[in-house]
């Protein structure tokens, strides 16, 4: 009984470390997040197409590189906007960070949940939110764009829109996807490429084509918003 007891208390122990941090590092992010943010001069560079695409009465995709993340999910909140987070430990910390900030996560990846997940972006691009997909994520390789968005794409008959952040002063962290956060005080530019829209023929036939051009779209965005803050490619 005593070596059951033993082994029972550090499991319960790490089960209610897991639900203090599930609590805790959402609402964190929240917090600190805005209060950096809000002492940046934020431009949106290319809003416009979006604002043509819902006088359409067209839904789109956000097409962000995972080195975004942080700063894209506060600056799109509270529109409601479908994002996919992984179906991990870590994904339910970010899930939760997407609903604290006024929209709708979606859990799965290439990994994990992958049709499931894709299917409910379709079912949600169709009422008229939305999406937002990191198409190199969850674990990279950086830059290398992933064939789910090209399929929801097709499915939804919404286009891929590229979203990409830079600022003048900034943090670059050593992970996998380069991660970054803007510094204090600098100017942050969020640039919206050229919506891409996937022929769902196209893509049956010619899937490496339809995937390489995608992928220059983002990197093309990526580049325009790196001129804008003065920066080289890395």
């Amino acid at each position: 009984m005593r070596r059951g007891t033993a082994h029972a208390i550090p499991e319960k122990a790490i089960i209610v470390k897991e639900k203090i941090l599930l609590f805790l590092l959402p609402w964190l992010y929240r917090l600190l997040i805005g209060l950096l943010l809000a002492t940046c001069k934020v431009r949106f560079i290319g809003r416009e197409s979006l604002d043509k695409l819902a006088a359409d009465g067209k839904s789109w995709i956000f097409g962000s590189w995972h080195e975004n993340t942080a700063v894209s999910v506060y600056t799109e909140r509270n529109t409601g906007c479908a994002m996919m987070a992984s179906d991990s430990k870590d994904g339910a910390i970010i899930a939760r960070g997407i609903e604290l900030c006024g929209n709708i996560p979606v859990r799965g990846s290439s990994s994990k949940g992958g049709s499931k997940a894709a299917k409910a972006m379709v079912r949600l691009l169709r009422k008229g939110h939305p999406a937002a997909i990191t198409p190199d994520g969850p674990r990279g390789p950086r830059h290398e764009l992933q064939t789910g968005i090209l399929m929801i794409s097709a499915m939804s008959g919404c286009p891929i829109v590229p979203y990409h952040f830079v600022a003048d002063r900034q943090w670059v962290f050593t992970s996998w996807d380069r991660h970054r956060l803007p510094k204090p005080f600098s100017n942050v530019w969020i640039c919206i490429g050229k919506p891409c829209f996937v022929d769902r023929k196209q893509l049956s036939e010619q899937p490496e084509a339809v995937q390489r051009e995608v992928a220059e779209c983002m990197m093309e965005n990526v580049a325009n918003a790196e001129r804008l803050a003065g920066l080289g490619e890395d």
